[in-house]
C-alpha cells in the first residue's frame, strides 16, 4: 500500500510480537477495580481486542493498554514467569522518549484530555437506541451521577448489589454540591476565599479527612482549616 499521502502525524506502524515481548510499566499510575477488571474481561470475551496496544519498542514497556493486556494474560492462561502459553497479538509500536514515554502512560486515560459526554445523546442512546449502559461501560453510580437520579434510569440497576451503596453515595454528593453551591453565593467576593492545589486525588483525600469534609466537598469553612492545624 503506498504511503504517498499518508499524514507526517502518524508516529506508529503495526507490528505483531509475542507477549513476552511486551512489558507493563512500572511507573503506569492506572489502577482498576475487581468488578471493572470483570466488565472489561466480559467485553473481551463478548466482542473481542478491537484496539491495538501502545508498544514503545525502544523501551519494550507498554504505554498503553496495561488492563486489557493484563485480562488477556488471563484469558489466554498466560503466565509471564514461565512464559506458558505465551501467545502473539499486533500492537501500535512507536519510538518514545523516556519523558514522552511517561507523559503518555498518564494522557491516554487522563479524562481531562478526553473531553465530555453530550448527555443528550447518551440517554438517547438508551432509551431509543436500546444501548444498555452497562454494556457501554457504566454502572449504577455512573448513571446516578450523569442524569441526577432520573427516574428515566433508576430502574436500570435494581438487581446490582452496589445499587444501595451507590444511592447513598449519589446523596453524600449531592448534599455536598449544594451546601457548596449556597457557599458560593454568599461568598460573592473573592476575599472570602482562596484555592488549596493537591498533587493527586490521594492528598485531597487526605486533606479532607483531616478537615473532616466529605470527600466530594468543593468548599471548607476557615473554621475548619483553623481547627485542623490548632496544636
Amino acid at each position: 500500500m503506498s504511503s504517498e499521502n499518508l499524514t507526517k502525524y502518524q508516529r506508529f506502524e503495526m507490528v505483531r510480537v509475542w507477549r513476552h515481548e511486551i512489558f507493563p510499566h512500572p511507573d503506569n499510575p492506572r489502577t482498576i477495580g475487581k468488578k471493572q477488571q470483570q466488565r472489561l474481561r466480559g467485553k473481551l470475551k463478548d466482542v473481542g481486542l478491537l484496539q491495538p496496544l501502545i508498544w514503545n519498542r525502544r523501551t519494550a514497556y507498554l504505554v498503553g493498554g496495561h488492563q486489557r493486556l493484563e485480562n488477556l494474560d488471563r484469558l489466554e492462561k498466560y503466565n509471564p514467569l514461565t512464559r506458558e502459553n505465551d501467545y502473539q497479538l499486533d500492537v501500535s509500536a512507536c519510538e518514545l522518549t523516556d519523558v514522552q514515554e511517561r507523559e503518555m502512560l498518564v494522557f491516554l486515560n487522563n479524562p481531562s484530555a478526553g473531553g465530555s459526554f453530550d448527555l443528550d445523546l447518551l440517554a438517547d442512546l438508551n432509551l431509543s437506541a436500546g444501548i444498555d449502559f452497562a454494556g457501554m461501560g457504566f454502572d449504577q453510580i455512573d448513571v446516578d451521577l450523569m442524569f441526577d437520579g432520573d427516574a428515566r434510569f433508576s430502574h436500570l440497576f435494581e438487581d446490582d448489589d452496589e445499587v444501595a451503596a451507590s444511592k447513598e453515595k449519589l446523596a453524600e454528593v449531592k448534599a455536598a454540591r449544594e451546601a457548596g453551591a449556597e457557599r458560593m453565593q454568599e461568598a460573592n467576593s473573592a476575599e472570602f476565599y482562596f484555592t488549596v492545589v493537591c498533587r493527586d486525588a490521594a492528598e485531597r483525600a487526605e486533606c479532607m479527612r483531616r478537615l473532616g469534609a466529605p470527600v466530594h466537598e468543593q468548599f471548607v469553612s476557615g473554621d475548619a482549616v483553623l481547627g485542623a492545624t490548632d496544636g
